[in-house]
């Protein structure tokens, strides 16, 4: 009775040890532009689906190219298949390990990649609205939408880009489009448009 007890009492103080760490532990949860909550996903109109992990799972980073010390540990979502922190994302990659998507607050580009002397950047342009045909062909119209363009750095974003992700507030990515940034004028394509999503917001939210 006596070994019983204090088994239990062991495996009792490992199940608080437990408890403990990942309470001192640093939750990332997504931002309103990317509510990429536990349990979530989105259908899109090229038959794709992107889900969310079941819960926040542990994971750190490489915070610089030179140097392998790694970040605090931290909780966050999979998203897409990728670690996501906020707005960014972890890349499996020594040279860009965190690639960020957006910013949603319309501050202007940003550098999201540098390979053998060629800058990628991403500009942000905030957006009051987005429709785009939904289901039966009814158009839905997307309020508070940021705009992500990305592009080589000595590219105009407006003319010459590369992709197009637009966000919407407490919805997240509605929209892709593609263009080649060669030609003179801008001849979008549609690659994707949003067509029904599940989001499993907090309680409290």
């Amino acid at each position: 009775m006596k070994k019983l007890f204090n088994i239990l009492a062991i495996s009792s103080l490992m199940l608080l040890t437990a408890c403990s760490k990942d309470d001192d532990i640093k939750v990332i949860t997504p931002g309103d532009f990317l509510p990429a909550y536990p349990l979530s996903y989105w259908d899109y109109s090229d038959g794709s689906r992107i889900l969310t992990s079941s819960n926040y799972v542990h994971h750190s980073y490489h915070a610089s190219t030179s140097s392998k010390n790694e970040t605090q540990e931290c909780l966050v979502p999979i998203w897409d298949g990728k670690y996501l922190y906020k707005y960014s994302i972890y890349q499996q990659s020594t040279t860009m390990p965190l690639r960020k998507l957006l910013n949603a607050t319309g501050s202007n580009a940003w550098v999201v990649e540098e390979n053998n002397g060629v800058t990628v950047k991403r500009t942000e342009t905030h957006l009051d609205s987005l429709t785009i045909s939904w289901k039966n062909n009814t158009d839905t119209t997307f309020k508070d939408v940021y705009m992500v363009t990305e592009h080589l750095g000595h590219f105009d974003y407006k003319t010459k880009w590369s992709i197009r992700e637009y966000y919407a507030k407490y919805v997240g990515l509605i929209r892709v489009e593609v263009n080649n940034p060669y030609q003179d004028v801008a001849t979008p394509v549609i690659q994707k448009d949003l067509r029904s999503y599940s989001i499993k917001f907090p309680e409290n939210n």
